[in-house]
């Protein structure tokens, strides 16, 4: 009798767990998409300013060569 209620208090347990698990997933899912997509924007204007950056650089170099 006393394996009865070990496994209906693991079952339980178990079961407690999957229903926190998933509301856990479905709340913290939004949040991670939205701080990837935050990342991802400042990725991008990251790579812009650095494309600008050495595009200037490029071009003044260029000025400078022909100055000279």
């Amino acid at each position: 009798m006393s394996y009865v209620k070990t496994f209906g208090a693991v079952a339980a347990t178990g079961a407690i767990s999957v229903l926190l698990l998933k509301l856990l997933v479905a709340a913290a899912s939004p949040i991670l998409g939205m701080l990837f997509g935050f990342l991802l924007t400042a990725l991008k204007i990251g790579l812009f300013v650095a494309v600008g950056v050495f595009l200037y650089r490029m071009f003044r170099r260029r000025r400078d060569e022909m100055a000279a």
